[in-house]
């Protein structure tokens, strides 16, 4: 049976049909231009010149109420009840976008995890999802007799805890702009901008050389100034992932994934080749008397970049038995 499922993230919106957890056909629009989520579906049925399937799964960046998302990362809210009301669609099932990530875990192809260290990961054991994208998105699989359940967090949006006087002051110059610093404001697109904006703050000409750039592409520009060998880019890029590491330490020790720490978020991928497998795993497990438990906990980087697609057709799957 053929499925439409979506995966609506801050920056992209990801539309696709998928059959037996093949993706047939996809669409990437970006999210910011789309008019709402029924609008978007029309134009992906008419671009692709397929009549929508019966059956969907949307999964978006917000929070879930219900039929219903708000979104956080994206500029709409999404109702079931519209999409059914709107289009002929008979089944529509909404999750929050992580949760769809977490539900993928049960579908990605193995050959698309890379191991940074831990040992090996219990096929039945808890599983903990978290990504940096336009926001940092979270969630927890576990396995209960009745089979896998995926509790829906937005423990992105948990305050930024530093562990020293660098993380101090950054986030001591973020509490006056923004008040609340969450681990989202650093562990993100603007995140990594913030964080590089930190570190070049007593320089003119790098200020007025990130002035020209436009917001949406100062996460790229931050990374092409890393990859030529930038001091301060390459700083920000070792901080961002030290946070990381620290962010997925704290996810680990609340729900204790002896299945594995999982990686994944367009900026993740993004950063991938600038990755520090001894400066992220030194900061997972650097939690004191929690050291050696933390040690044991396999971290995977995931490679797919359709983990919520994979997951909304999990779910569909899963709905009909």
């Amino acid at each position: 049976m053929e499925y439409l499922c979506a995966d609506i993230g801050g920056t992209n919106a990801r539309l696709a049909l998928v059959e037996d957890l093949q993706i047939r056909q996809i669409k990437i629009f970006q999210s910011h231009r789309a008019q709402g989520i029924v609008p978007l579906l029309k134009r992906f049925s008419a671009e692709t010149g397929r009549r929508l399937p019966p059956r969907a799964c949307i999964a978006a960046a917000g929070i879930v109420e219900g039929k219903q998302v708000k979104g956080t990362n994206i500029p709409w809210n999404i109702d079931c009840e519209e999409i059914l009301r709107e289009l002929e669609i008979e089944q529509c099932l909404i999750l929050n976008d992580f949760e769809a990530a977490a539900w993928g875990l049960l579908a990605v192809d193995k050959n698309q995890l890379v191991q940074y260290g831990g040992k090996d990961p219990d096929p039945k054991g808890t599983m903990a999802v978290l990504g940096a994208g336009t926001g940092l998105g979270q969630a927890i699989l576990v396995h209960c007799p009745t089979g896998w359940k995926v509790l829906r967090t937005e423990g992105g949006h948990a305050s930024f805890s530093p562990r020293d006087h660098v993380g101090i002051s950054i986030l001591s110059h973020l509490m006056e702009k923004y008040g609340h610093v969450s681990f989202e404001r650093l562990l993100s697109g603007s995140g990594l901008w913030e964080i590089y904006s930190f570190f070049i703050k007593n320089s003119g000409e790098k200020l007025k050389d990130l002035s020209s750039v436009s917001p949406r592409e100062r996460p790229s520009h931050v990374t092409r100034l890393a990859r030529a060998g930038d001091e301060y880019a390459l700083r920000a890029v070792d901080f961002f992932f030290e946070t990381y590491g620290e962010e997925a330490s704290n996810l680990a020790l609340k729900c204790l994934p002896s299945g594995g720490v999982y990686l994944t978020g367009g900026v993740t991928l993004h950063l991938s080749d600038l990755f520090s497998q001894k400066i992220f795993r030194s900061r997972f497990e650097n939690k004191g008397r929690m050291s050696s438990l933390l040690s044991k906990i396999p971290v995977f980087l995931v490679k797919e970049p359709l983990l919520g697609i994979l997951g909304s057709a999990y779910r569909l799957i899963q709905e009909q038995g």
